[in-house]
């Protein structure tokens, strides 16, 4: 893959090849956002096909982005013509699967994104990317589950960042991934996920829930309808009521850090 090296307010610009998964005659195309849709909507209800000029109600905003719903095309359009880019997208023909979304920190602080108030101005910062959203196929998508998409996604926005310049690419507010399902319909994967591409944790903060409150809540999340999923559930909640599992799996969120001198050459190393 060659890189194409225009300089384009201060970045290079670099258009990784897309990659294709196959299975069960079935064709998903990873790549980075183009023209053919600007993202104009969050898709953690995934897959869908998604409505050209479709405009969301200004209320209705990303949990996570917290961008206003009627400039939410505008807002990726610009963070694309800026920094060269700002998501992936998984594709099964004109279906959506899921995306990463990644901003710049500085421009996170400035719209007040999810855990912004975590993003203190720091050195650095001018070459620093932030994960903001992961959606990938919610109830509806089981079907393109364990396939490597979320790897192959992830795989792609680290490439880009480390051609294109970038020196660090941070997530906040990351799970711990301790219960099987809960995280699959959110809008981030659990800690173990990223730490697979050499995310380290730089930071934790204890989330506003008792462990009654974890053990009710986990109970009542059965959207797959899965026996062994809630056969699973039921020994975690046995090991929580009789503390076999330490506190920090349940009572923290992570922030998590990736350095990107050769990180792609890492990745492919694995």
């Amino acid at each position: 893959m060659a890189i194409i090296r225009l300089e384009r307010y201060g970045m290079k610009t670099y258009h990784p090849e897309p990659k294709v998964i196959k299975f069960d005659n079935t064709n998903v195309t990873v790549k980075m956002m183009d023209d053919s849709w600007i993202i104009d909507q969050c898709i953690g209800h995934s897959p869908f096909i998604p409505k050209q000029g479709y405009v969301w109600k200004h209320e209705d905003r990303c949990t996570r982005l917290l961008i206003p719903g009627d400039q939410y095309e505008d807002t990726m359009r610009f963070f694309r013509d800026t920094y060269g880019n700002a998501a992936v997208i998984a594709w099964d023909g004109n279906v959506a699967l899921g995306h990463i979304i990644f901003v710049p920190k500085a421009e996170a602080r400035k719209r007040k994104m999810l855990f912004h108030e975590r993003m203190p101005a720091s050195a650095g910062d001018d070459k620093t990317l932030v994960v903001e959203a992961v959606a990938f196929c919610s109830i509806g998508g089981q079907k393109y589950r364990r396939r490597g998409i979320g790897r192959a996604m992830a795989e792609m926005m680290i490439d880009w960042a480390s051609q294109t310049g970038w020196a660090k690419i941070q997530i906040f507010g990351v799970t711990s991934g301790l219960f099987p399902g809960d995280w699959r319909d959110s809008c981030m994967p659990p800690k173990s996920f990223w730490q697979k591409f050499g995310f380290q944790v730089i930071g934790q903060t204890r989330v506003n829930k008792s462990l009654r409150d974890v053990i009710d809540i986990v109970g009542e999340d059965d959207p797959r309808h899965s026996e062994a999923e809630r056969r699973q559930k039921q020994e975690i909640k046995v090991q929580l009521q009789q503390g076999l599992i330490p506190e920090e799996e349940w009572a923290y969120d992570f922030d998590l850090e990736k350095s990107l001198t050769n990180a792609f050459v890492n990745i492919l190393k694995k």
